[in-house]
């Protein structure tokens, strides 16, 4: 009977985390289902009594919940068996394996705990157990959120997107936080059901009650610190120091159909609308964006290309009678001799003239970064299964735009005194923007945003091809992942899809200019420049699973020490025992 409930108790949860994570009914998810749907879990750990039996549970949780949230991944063209069957296995794996490191101080003999419980000897192992799920799970969302297999979607923080006081910690600690308070509110109204179902948290046993009820008090302080915090800096006036009008084009039309001039002609048209519509404002367009792999011919040598193309008129001709700067979602050749080619933002000046790009830096495994590419065989079979031989080349560092801007209202710093070293004298600059463009799946990332925030970005301005998903959940998932790198660095988070989610988003997360899904409309809005502020995030990335990770190694190294010294003390009393006999 126990098996059958703790299965049922792993797969309830799963698909209550499903339900929480945004999908095609709660297109932002509901924070409310994501705090308690890890708590079936937690009780089925608690009645669980072997390790087996553990990693299981966990592999089920965490198979169900990928299939789940993530079934759009089927849709990935010719890559299905890799996107959503390959990383569906993989996720499980990866959850079991670390939820034997979970099952480690639930693991001793349930009897023998709870006469200690009973005595007062353990008076800390409810907390134990509480804080040690919650900091566990936290390792296990790391861990499927890094390198090379990383996919941090099926988290605990994607659910917590419509409660902004709570995801304001995420300045401090990245996702990693959310998920931690979230995790540990489950765990203690798991843990306080276990007592209670069990008969073990009865007034006839004082320690456990007192036990648990001294733990609540922390919980709540906790709990409380985040929200206090949270509406500080959610309701904190921010300095905007300039300003950027910008048109974000959402063609509606999905690139890897082939025909880039439908696209491009769809683009020219929406951008020339909103362009005129900022200029009835009196405002003076500064860049236009369009969305990740519009232009199909690889740069530098598409320069001559899309002079000529579309027929009608150019794009680079057009783009030159806008006189305003494009960000095109493109690609560039790195080594054409090897087939290197890179997935790249492509920065065209006001004149059309091709001046540079970013090649995306964490690409999506076995889809565009495929390993042994350099072997004839594997490329004969990726041939075989998605249509072509090669991926893409990840690329190797973080560049930034800077973008003049047009603004009367940036700050006058002609005020201030200015003293140089410099021999020569330099002409005061124009005021500008230095943007970075993260691609598509770089903006689920912390780490890649840290870099380029650290390089001097005061802008993230992500362009994305999400239409292959065909499904709203895709699109909302992939937005309250990136939204948390605009908390993270206190910065102006742009993203300009081809058919969603096309949006702005300020510093503390809130929604400032939208779009709906999958309509073929452009805004031309004014960005907010805020003043660029390092955050503790910012300065030391990912800490906390780090700490954890430490604390926990350190701690399981004392509990086999103390095993050991226990086990050899037991021996030598029972050789003097028997040698007084």
């Amino acid at each position: 009977m126990f098996c059958f409930l703790q299965v049922f108790c792993s797969l309830f949860s799963g698909v209550i985390l499903s339900l929480a994570i945004p999908n095609e009914f709660l297109k932002f998810g509901s924070p409310l289902l994501g705090i308690f749907a890890l708590v079936p879990l937690y009780y089925a750990i608690r009645q669980t009594k072997s390790y087996k039996t553990a990693f299981w549970l966990f592999w089920i949780h965490g198979a169900i919940t990928h299939l789940i949230s993530s079934f759009w991944l089927g849709n990935f063209h010719g890559f299905a068996i890799f996107t959503l069957g390959a990383s569906d296995i993989g996720t499980a794996f990866i959850e079991a394996f670390v939820g034997l490191i979970i099952f480690f101080p639930f693991s001793k003999n349930q009897d023998e705990l709870l006469l200690q419980e009973k005595a007062g000897i353990k008076f800390w192992n409810i907390p134990l157990k509480i804080i040690w799920f919650s900091s566990i799970y936290v390792i296990y969302e790391w861990c499927k959120s890094t390198g090379f297999l990383a996919y941090p979607w099926g988290t605990v923080s994607m659910t917590s997107f419509p409660w902004p006081i709570f995801t304001q910690i995420a300045d401090i600690t990245g996702p990693y936080g959310i998920t931690f308070i979230f995790v540990l509110i489950a765990s203690f109204v798991a843990e306080g059901l276990y007592l209670i179902t069990t008969n073990k948290l009865s007034f006839g046993i004082k320690n456990n009650v007192d036990s648990y009820i001294q733990f609540s008090k922390l919980v709540l302080v906790i709990v409380v610190f985040v929200g206090v915090y949270g509406i500080y800096q959610y309701v904190k006036p921010r300095q905007v120091i300039k300003k950027m009008n910008t048109v974000l084009v959402q063609q509606n039309l999905d690139p890897w159909g082939g025909n880039d001039r439908e696209i491009i002609n769809i683009s020219k048209r929406l951008t020339e609308e909103k362009i005129l519509y900022l200029k009835e404002q009196g405002k003076k367009p500064d860049l236009v964006v369009w969305s990740e792999g519009v232009l199909s011919k690889k740069f530098p040598n598409a320069q001559s290309y899309y002079e000529k193309i579309p027929e009608d008129e150019s794009l680079m001709n057009f783009i030159k009678r806008m006189n305003v700067p494009f960000i095109i979602g493109g690609s560039v050749t790195i080594d054409r001799e090897n087939h290197k080619y890179g997935n790249a933002a492509l920065l065209i000046n006001k004149n059309g003239k091709y001046t540079g790009s970013y090649i995306k830096l964490h690409l999506v495994p076995f889809a565009e970064a495929i390993p042994g590419v350099e072997y004839e065989i594997i490329r004969k079979l990726i041939k075989k299964i998605a249509g072509f031989s090669y991926g893409w080349t990840q690329g190797n560092k973080y560049t930034l735009f800077e973008i003049p801007i047009s603004d009367r209202n940036t700050i006058d710093t002609s005020k201030s005194e200015i003293i140089s070293l410099e021999k020569t004298t330099k002409q005061k600059k124009k005021p500008s923007v230095l943007i970075s463009t993260p691609i598509c799946f770089d903006d689920a990332f912390g780490e890649v945003c840290r870099g380029l925030y650290k390089s001097g970005c005061e802008v993230f301005v992500n362009i994305t091809n999400d239409s292959w998903s065909q499904t709203e959940s895709a699109e909302y998932q992939h937005f309250v992942v990136a939204s948390l790198r605009a908390i993270e660095y206190r910065t102006t988070l742009v993203r300009a899809t081809n058919s969603g989610y096309t949006v702005v988003v300020d510093p503390s997360g809130k929604i400032l200019f939208d779009l709906p899904l999958f309509v073929e409309d452009a805004l031309g809005v004014t960005v907010p420049v805020y003043e660029r502020i390092e955050t503790v995030y910012s300065k030391f990335g990912n800490w906390l699973p780090y700490s954890i990770m430490v604390l926990s190694l350190i701690y399981i190294i004392l509990v086999h020490t103390i095993e050991k010294e226990s086990v050899i003390t037991e021996i030598s009393v029972n050789l003097v025992k028997n040698k007084r006999k």
